[in-house]
């Protein structure tokens, strides 16, 4: 499988970690990926609240250099997926809109012709590959108890997004199931993680934080497990400041998918981007052979 990796601004600058787990595991699956020239999807709330047309010419250029290259393009931002896959689903439906957008597309020499497909990366582990080709890689079983979030823009509107039931989804519990993990019910499994009214209302924000890391803390589990950056950041980060607010402890590890998946298949370097977690788990999810846990005799001289 060959993709137009289309990593977005999150991660690429703010979670590089879990940037590099992506790009480990991709070859042991044949998945190889493009990068090209792209710019912001462009942010699915914001950009288009301000200006709708800019954030249909944004996302159309995107897409139409994927078409260039006759590749779809690889998502791995919830946001980036929804801003993307919106937008293509506008230009395939309303001719009226693909003319406006070629119409800009033109001065920089590009067109929207609807050729390629956006798919995230949610979908190509549990979609194209499935639970019999990950499981061949996996080594060492990642045994946690873990509450999955897939994330608002990942899931909704289910009708043109088509990753998993908006209400009440099950696909993402089975991949973490795959490494090893037991998913846990909660409630609240698919409210959002408050991110999304950060920048208007962050007291609204940390609120809803709060309410949603309230229920995963009802259950106690080991770690939370996210297929979007911008839910790890207000999990991982935002728990201090809630915790700051309300006076909580909560202290729930957050890692993305592939991060897991390249430590269940024993992959070298994955400490590395391990240590770049701000919430560290109570036990170590590497464990050393034991030839690494030997300890060396001291070096004595005689008398």
């Amino acid at each position: 499988m060959k993709y137009a990796f289309f990593i977005g601004c999150t991660m690429a600058y703010r979670l590089p970690f879990a940037e590099k787990s992506i790009r480990m595991v991709a070859p042991h699956f044949d998945i190889e990926l493009v990068d090209l020239p792209f710019t912001c999807c462009p942010e699915p709330s914001g950009v288009r609240s301000f200006s709708d047309d800019t954030w249909l010419v944004f996302a159309a250029r995107n897409i139409a250099l994927a078409e260039e290259k006759g590749l779809d393009i690889l998502t791995a931002c919830a946001g980036c997926h929804e801003s993307l896959s919106m937008a293509k689903h506008e230009l395939d439906t309303k001719p009226e809109r693909k003319s406006l957008a070629n119409e800009h597309l033109s001065a920089v020499d590009l067109e929207y012709k609807g050729t390629s497909s956006v798919i995230h990366l949610h979908q190509v582990f549990h979609d194209k590959l499935g639970a019999e080709e990950i499981s061949k890689k996996v080594e060492t079983p990642v045994i946690m108890r873990v509450v999955t979030h897939s994330g608002c823009h990942l899931l909704r509107p289910e009708e043109i997004l088509q990753v998993d039931s908006s209400e009440a989804p099950v696909k993402f519990d089975k991949l973490v199931e795959i490494l090893g993990m037991e998913p846990l019910e909660y409630m609240d499994k698919t409210m959002c993680c408050g991110a999304g009214v950060r920048g208007q209302a962050s007291d609204i924000s940390f609120s809803i934080l709060k309410e949603k890391l309230d229920s995963m803390a009802m259950v106690n589990p080991d770690a939370a497990v996210v297929f979007c950056p911008t839910c790890f950041i207000s999990f991982e980060s935002g728990q201090r400041i809630v915790n700051r607010m309300f006076g909580t402890e909560f202290k729930i590890p957050v890692y993305y998918y592939t991060e897991l998946l390249a430590v269940a298949m024993g992959l070298p370097e994955v400490e590395e981007f391990l240590a770049g977690h701000r919430v560290k788990p109570d036990f170590p999810l590497v464990h050393k052979s034991a030839a690494e846990q030997q300890v060396q005799p001291e070096n004595t001289t005689s008398q």
